[in-house]
């Protein structure tokens, strides 16, 4: 199995570029405020949720904590900020997320599931998540829609930016973004960010607190980490007799060393991880007389070093070093415009070839490098046949050729279409939209090849399969002061071919194999309102989830448990007002319903957190603002759920033996310059 799972395996254990087309509507502003740009996207195509730092009532400390108020979204955290987290959307797995980074793909063969603390941020980013249905022409699709972080554009208004912050638990930060060059030739867009933790705050000890009938806490060891990230992005305009293209050149470089502490109730105090991860991407577009050509590339390079004492790595069956590789490349070629004034269209061709190699490896058998590449062609349309009706329709093809370095392994090939269509009705202030398809993932490399231990591969495992339909629609509206915006959602999916590990012996070996089906039903809603200096800001997701490969036998028939790891409900709300240069929030963030086990038998504890935060727009320093923001107020770190003998008390987190941290702090500082324009500002609804 590749170096990643065995970290899991003995450090966490886990178990589980195209932006689409915007309008923009100006409302009339009453004569006594400041100009605003509400921002809509079109959800024709699909249902997307959009967020930016500079947007968020909250202080931003990682990609996780910018996604977490998003609808349809839940993330999964194993300890404090920037400890590992995982991303799912609409209740699917971790594993069946794409992720891209400046339209160069993060998760493939070799990395299905993303640790979200190694995605790095700067001032200008922005993310965009995709729920179920992504476009076509942005490359090989995913079983539980896609993840988009687009990087600083060297095309933004001219700007500088830096951002401080240092708080609880020795925690250190520091963005800073920069954008300048000539308004009609030659812009650079650059970025830096670095930080750094020691994340050993306190958690109950279960077990000790048991045996002395009180209370006892422990700090968490072995989890401090740091990282730090560079990117550059180049944008040169290309003029051509039809007009102006532009070749964007974009380059990140981002290094990481962290702790692995393990479980509370097995921890790890030697272990480590060290990573490394180089991107690069070319973009040339040219204009043509009803669109634009576009030609991409890109490379990425990862590497995932281990490192345990040798003592320790016994008890956990786990290497006590690793050193490994995961090299990927690709490339596209596309045309998108409008071939008539109802319709747009894009159709892209793409390809990419990626590599898992295994370097040394101590105290555990080296598994077996693996390959694969994919070529597909995905095609995006939308027909308007109507002022107020908008149709979408999306189509890919995608070939998958794999190969282990294991002998006696045979390559394996298969082909898998996948699309959705979708419509969009505008009826004044509300906007409805509907959709449905059907989406796949192919196995990775430890599923179809194993790893010469624990896990069997099987090489002729069938893509995860799921259809998907959702419903919804949205609301925007201004009366005098007051500003309305809601969206809500309801979504089903069928999944097939699910895969998963299976017992095959008395010895702990686990096979993959396609028997898993599951059942997703939910509602997502957002809802934004602000009128006299007050702001609230509230995001809700239900699920209805069923493991319909496994039975609950109660009072002799079969029940169907729900898939673990999903919470029943995630809400998240904000409420602020601002008086002059200072604003002041609440927050509440609620999470209940998660099933630990796969037949529902051991609830992970519900939990309310609260937060607040008061921010300084700093008189007679234009662009500087002071933030002093408080996560977790009451220091909620204890709840109870039902046992089989009683109540049983245990730490709050979003796995069972993954405690989070309680009251966290964080004192931060923006200097923005030159200070942005007075009277304008730019609002996503998103």
């Amino acid at each position: 199995m590749r170096r990643r799972t065995s970290v899991l395996a003995g450090g966490l254990a886990l178990s589980a570029l195209l932006s689409s087309s915007i309008r923009a509507r100006a409302d009339e502003p009453a004569e006594s405020d400041p100009e605003e740009v509400v921002v809509h996207g079109r959800n024709a195509g699909g249902f997307v949720s959009r967020a930016r730092i500079e947007d968020a009532p909250r202080e931003i400390t990682d990609v996780a904590s910018l996604l977490e108020p998003l609808p349809g979204v839940h993330v999964r955290r194993l300890g404090a900020d920037d400890s590992f987290a995982t991303l799912s959307i609409r209740g699917t797995g971790s594993t069946q997320v794409a992720v891209f980074l400046a339209g160069v793909p993060l998760t493939g063969g070799a990395d299905p599931t993303l640790d979200l603390s190694t995605l790095p941020l700067w001032p200008g980013a922005r993310v965009r998540v995709f729920r179920s249905f992504a476009p076509a022409a942005m490359g090989r699709g995913s079983l539980g829609g896609a993840l988009v972080l687009d990087t600083p554009s060297p095309r933004a208004p001219e700007r500088t930016e830096v951002w401080v912050a240092a708080g609880s638990f020795g925690s250190r930060r520091i963005r800073v973004g920069d954008v300048h060059g000539d308004p009609d030739g030659v812009r650079i867009a650059t970025g830096l960010s670095a930080s750094r933790s020691d994340d050993d705050f306190e958690y109950l000890d279960k077990n000790a607190s048991i045996l002395s009938g009180h209370d006892v806490y422990k700090a968490r060891d072995n989890a401090r980490y740091a990282a730090a990230s560079g990117l550059a992005s180049i944008a040169i305009p290309v003029r051509t007799p039809h007009g102006t293209g532009a070749l964007t050149v974009t380059t990140l470089a981002q290094v990481r060393k962290q702790e692995l502490p393990g479980t509370a109730g097995a921890p790890t105090p030697f272990q480590r991880l060290d990573s490394n991860r180089l991107v690069s991407a070319l973009e040339l577009t040219l204009p043509a007389s009803t669109g634009a050509f576009g030609i991409r590339g890109w490379g990425r390079r990862e590497g995932l070093m281990l490192h345990d004492a040798a003592a320790s790595a016994q008890t956990t069956f786990s290497p006590s070093h690793t050193s490994d590789a995961i090299l990927a490349t690709g490339g596209s070629v596309g045309w998108r415009g409008r071939p008539t004034q109802a319709t747009t269209l894009e159709v892209r061709i793409d390809g990419s070839a990626e590599r898992f190699a295994p370097g040394t490896w101590v105290g555990l058998r080296q598994p077996a490098g693996a390959r694969r590449t994919n070529t597909g062609v995905g095609v995006d349309a939308t027909l308007e046949p109507a002022p107020a009706l908008t149709l979408a329709a999306s189509a890919r093809g995608d070939a998958w050729f794999d190969t282990s370095d294991e002998l006696g392994t045979e390559p394996t090939s298969e082909l898998r279409p996948t699309g959705n269509v979708g419509a969009e009705l505008a009826l004044g202030a509300v906007t409805l939209a509907t959709h449905g398809g059907v989406l796949a993932r192919p196995a990775s490399f430890v599923e179809r090849f194993g790893n010469r231990g624990t896990f069997v591969g099987d090489p002729l495992l069938r893509p995860e399969a799921a259809t998907t339909i959702d419903l919804g629609g949205t609301f925007t509206k201004k009366v005098g002061r007051l500003r309305l915006h809601a969206e809500a959602a309801t979504f089903a999916t069928f999944a097939e071919d699910l895969i998963v590990f299976v017992p095959i012996s008395a010895y702990g070996r686990l096979k993959a194999t396609n028997i898993g089906r599951g059942r997703l039903l939910g509602t997502e809603a957002t809802a934004r309102a602000a009128a006299y200096g007050f702001e609230l800001r509230l995001s809700h997701t239900a699920l209805a989830t069923a493991n319909e490969s496994t039975c609950r036998f109660v009072g002799g028939s079969c029940e169907r448990p729900p898939l673990p790891g999903r919470p029943e409900h995630d809400f998240v709300g904000d409420l602020s007002y601002e008086l002059g240069p200072v604003r002041v929030r609440y927050g509440v963030d609620v999470v209940t319903g998660i099933s630990a086990d796969e037949i529902g038998s051991t609830p992970v504890p519900d939990r309310v957190l609260h937060s607040a935060g008061v921010r300084l727009e700093v008189p007679g320093a234009p662009g500087l603002s002071l933030t002093l923001d408080v996560r977790n107020l009451l220091d909620l770190r204890v709840a109870e759920y039902p046992g089989a003998l009683g109540p049983v008390r245990a730490p709050i987190g979003d796995a069972l033996d993954f405690p989070i941290p309680g009251r966290r702090i964080l004192i931060a500082a923006r200097w923005v310059f030159p200070e942005p324009k007075a009277g304008a500002s730019v609002r996503s609804s998103k």
